[in-house]
């Protein structure tokens, strides 16, 4: 069985290292980055750590339900 991990994200490149390093802890996961229009890099370290990014504006209840 595969679980998603979902993360709302804006303007998280600061911490978003340090939680993506968390979810590699079994390989049984998919790891779902939803920004809501960061500026600040959020997005290209999502997907240098090989996680599935999706855009959406910014609210943390439309973002998981994008994701």
């Amino acid at each position: 069985m595969a679980i998603s991990i979902i993360i709302p994200t804006l303007n998280e490149a600061a911490h978003l290292g340090a939680t993506l390093a968390l979810t590699r802890t079994t390989a049984v996961c998919e790891v779902i980055v939803v920004d809501g229009g960061s500026a600040d890099g959020t997005v290209d370290l999502a997907l240098a750590a090989g996680a599935r990014v999706l855009l959406t504006n910014a609210n943390r209840a439309r973002q998981m339900n994008t994701g």
